[in-house]
């Protein structure tokens, strides 16, 4: 009993670390260009879908994930340049705001479609890039794919951190997520900032669905349950911030495998009714400040 719950929350845990990919980047595009990004859970399916053509190119494993990376980092750039108008990147109008999110709204029903047309409505399953079971304690077991997204994961928000508080770069990123006008007067590049920040949150929403995708499957209609499990681990997490999307994510995991295996029919009302109760709390999130952005 003991080990399939262990089993049980492990597994959980790594579901959460992989959706906190997901959630960083939709909480550092917001950080910096103050959209929503609804088009997210599009990345997502284009990332499975690339890491499954990728895998029909007999390439290494390893080579496939960092293509995927760098496909979706190069495709999402384009797609905000195709249908974002430049002067709508950045802007706190409210109206303006609406545009952009219904806009990429838009793209993400679209990338469905075309994926749909491509590939088909049926589910297909990436191939994993490790076989076999790592024993974790005792009888516990976890299938070396899990195993290996979970350190994957957690390699890229060490990665994360470096890049935005030991960089030049990043501390630009943040410099401007906190302060725009004051950014831009001591120089700092605003078009590199955005298609950069851009490029990189939709790329970890694209390597998580590729995770994802080689631990359960993948279709033409995956994404838009993870686009809302993302929104709820960054509202949890703190609006903007890319680190409390990390515990935002570990706590979904954790609480949800854990109601999962004794009542699987509540697993997700119990997130959200502990999601709630905290926010009742601390309403901007576990590490939400109100001016720090990233």
């Amino acid at each position: 009993m003991f080990s399939g719950l262990f089993s049980s929350i492990f597994g959980g845990i790594t579901y959460g670390l992989i959706l906190s990919l997901m959630a960083a980047g939709l909480s550092l595009i917001y950080g910096i260009m103050k959209n929503v990004n609804t088009s997210h859970g599009a990345f997502y399916l284009i990332g499975g879908f690339l890491a499954y053509l990728f895998y029909a190119l007999h390439l290494p494993p390893i080579i496939n994930l960092i293509l995927v990376v760098l496909s979706t980092f190069f495709i999402g750039i384009g797609a905000l340049y195709l249908v974002i108008p430049k002067k709508l990147w950045v802007t706190l109008d409210p109206d303006e705001q609406n545009i952009v999110m219904i806009t990429f709204l838009a793209l993400a029903t679209v990338t469905e479609y075309i994926v749909l047309l491509i590939f088909g409505g049926a589910s297909v399953s990436i191939p994993s890039i490790f076989y076999g079971n790592v024993k974790i304690l005792g009888n516990v077991y976890l299938t070396a794919q899990i195993t290996f997204s979970s350190f994957l994961s957690l390699a890229v928000f060490i990665l994360l951190y470096l890049i935005l508080y030991k960089s030049k770069f990043g501390k630009g990123i943040r410099a401007y997520s906190q302060n725009r006008e004051l950014a831009l007067a001591v120089g700092i590049n605003e078009f590199i900032i955005v298609i950069f920040t851009f490029g990189l949150g939709v790329s970890l929403a694209a390597l998580s669905g590729s995770l994802l995708g080689s631990i359960f499957s993948i279709n033409s209609a995956s994404g838009w349950d993870e686009l809302v499990i993302a929104f709820v681990i960054v509202t949890f997490g703190g609006i903007g911030n890319v680190f409390g999307s990390l515990i935002g994510g570990l706590v979904y995991g954790l609480v949800y495998s854990i109601v999962l295996y004794y009542y699987p029919s509540y697993a997700f009302v119990a997130v959200l009714l502990i999601i709630y109760l905290i926010l009742l709390i601390k309403p901007s999130g576990i590490l939400g400040k109100v001016y720090e952005r990233v």
